[in-house]
């Protein structure tokens, strides 16, 4: 026990640092990342900025509560409610719970979306530098092969599958950004001329852009549409002549779900995107193509308590991190901080659990198995998700002297449940409640206790008004992809209004709500050092900003 109060005596004294410095957008990319000259001197650049890529979707930032993508889907689950924390003897995240997601997290946000833009820009970069004896670029290159139906050499076909991967990232930071430097969107009425974020593209670096403006919010979200569209092109066509090395690489089927997920926050059914079709209907198309491939499908009933969502491998996960003695982030880590098996904060305490009132809406539709994933209320380590969550070799222990010490459970990005969510969302929200419920049933079919059918094809029936599918498919996006980043972005799309329950510090019973005054609080302000050092963007900021 004493290595235990040294250990966590040791992570205190980190406590009065913010975990978000000044992090104003540079050209090229700093600390972490590859720098210019480094990258230069690669053998390859393009598979060289690649790594450098990923490797910042699980990279530790410094405190222990930023470690990548993870980090970031705890910030907002537990700002929008769906994660609680009750107690917080150690700080980490205290801020999220407290409700102060926006002026804690608006400098790690910016610098890690941006960082990954930069990155993803250095292969833009590399292919436009690359210029044959014809004079022919790179990326026309791959284009041409491509629009031609051609069979590349290798290195061509090499050179397009990554250019593929660039492209992906680059959209779905370009999308990240939207989600939490913009307003809510809204499924009736948007305003897409409302300045919103600086766009830099390969030719960006090239030229040595210091600084671009703000462009709008529907030009950045062309510009996630273009980055995505031709990124699903290129990695359906390369993949036929390169394989995918691991499962954190973007294959075309993540690159559609992170467009659709895109188009599903895009709003305003009015507004066509392209090709004659609204936001939604891109959505849906993408999802149902994603299903209807194949290459992954849904975890089934029996697997549901298997798996502590902690292994790559598993066949519903499309996207995601092997971690290894290598690249693991130890006690800062998404399991450290979560689950109660393995040696770190929750297991000494700081229980990060389900929302009590939701975890209470789950046990009274008497047939939703995913009721196992938590604890109740009456148990020790209160509505922890130990039944989702969870290091499987040592699932059967909670003593701090016999958890798990390795930190080596894989982290999930995306999981191929998302597609059928965001089917049934698009599909209603482009008044399609029978395609809504269908994509519903094939989820929930795979989630009933054993021996609650009835129970279940009651609930089923009483979909019978537009409210019921909706709140139908709020209630299964917060249970299904608990823990997994996507609560912030419901509350703010689709559900606007939120009661929490009991088990939180300050806000037991409060009612979430953006869209009032509280909408500033699920909304980052451009950092205010990018305002200072960027000389394209105006010197007249919001208070929150000079704050």
């Amino acid at each position: 026990m004493k290595n235990v109060k040294y250990l966590f005596a040791t992570v205190i004294l980190g406590l009065g640092l913010s975990s978000c410095g000044d992090s104003f957008l540079t050209q090229y990319p700093e600390g972490g990342v590859l720098l210019e000259e480094q990258y230069q001197k690669l053998p390859d650049k393009l598979q060289g900025a690649l790594l450098g890529i990923y490797s910042q979707l699980y990279a530790f930032g410094g405190d222990h509560d930023t470690f990548g993508q993870r980090s970031i889907d705890m910030y907002t689950d537990i700002q929008s409610g769906d994660m609680a924390m009750k107690k917080s003897n150690y700080g980490w995240f205290e801020p999220y719970e407290r409700g102060n997601f926006y002026s804690y997290c608006r400098g790690y946000l910016w610098s890690y979306y941006y960082d990954i833009i930069n990155l993803a820009n250095l292969c833009d970069k590399a292919l436009i530098l690359d210029v044959d004896s014809a004079g022919v670029s790179m990326d026309k290159k791959v284009l041409s092969i491509m629009s031609e139906g051609a069979v590349p050499d290798d290195k061509t076909a090499l050179n397009g599958y990554c250019y593929g991967q660039a492209l992906a990232i680059r959209g779905w930071a370009y999308a990240g950004l939207l989600n939490y430097y913009c307003e809510a969107r809204d499924a009736e009425t948007v305003d897409f001329d409302v300045e919103a974020l600086p766009i830099y593209v390969g030719k960006d670096i090239i030229a040595d852009t210091l600084g671009a403006p703000l462009s709008t919010v529907g030009e950045v979200y062309d510009r996630v549409y273009e980055d995505l569209s031709e990124a699903i092109d290129l990695l359906d066509y390369y993949s036929t002549f390169v394989s995918r090395n691991s499962k954190l690489e973007i294959d075309a089927d993540v690159a559609r779900l992170i467009l659709a997920y895109a188009m599903l926050n895009h709003g305003d059914r009015s507004y066509i995107v392209a090709d004659g079709k609204n936001c939604y209907q891109i959505a849906l198309e993408q999802a149902q193509t994603v299903i209807a491939n194949g290459n992954y499908t849904l975890m089934t009933k029996s697997e549901l308590y298997a798996t502590g969502f902690s292994d790559v491998s598993a066949h519903n996960w499309m996207w995601g991190e092997d971690v290894t003695i290598e690249n693991t982030t130890g006690l800062a880590s998404f399991f450290g901080q979560v689950d109660i098996h393995t040696y770190s904060y929750a297991a000494a305490g700081d229980i990060k659990g389900i929302d009590s009132y939701l975890y209470d809406q789950i046990a009274a539709t008497g047939w939703d198995a995913r009721l196992g994933w938590f604890r109740s209320g009456s148990e020790k380590f209160p509505y922890c998700p130990d039944g989702k969550f969870y290091c499987p070799k040592t699932k059967d222990v909670t003593a701090l002297s016999k958890v798990d010490r390795n930190w080596l459970c894989d982290n999930v990005f995306m999981r191929v449940e998302l597609a059928y969510l965001i089917a049934a969302e698009a599909a209603f929200s482009n008044n399609d409640n029978a395609t809504a419920i269908s994509y519903l049933d094939d989820l929930c079919s795979e989630r009933i206790l054993d021996g609650k059918d009835t129970e279940y094809d009651t609930w089923k029936a009483g979909l019978a008004t537009n409210d019921d599918v909706k709140n139908a498919i709020i209630y299964n996006w917060r249970v299904e992809m608990w823990g997994e980043g996507y609560s912030m972005q419901l509350l703010r799309r689709l559900e606007k209004k939120r009661v929490l329950g009991k088990n939180h510090l300050s806000r037991s019973d409060k009612e979430l709500d953006v869209t009032g005054n509280e909408a500033e609080l699920y909304q980052c302000q451009i950092p205010t050092s990018e305002v200072r050092y960027n000389p394209n963007i105006g010197r007249s900021t919001t208070e929150l900003t000079n704050k």
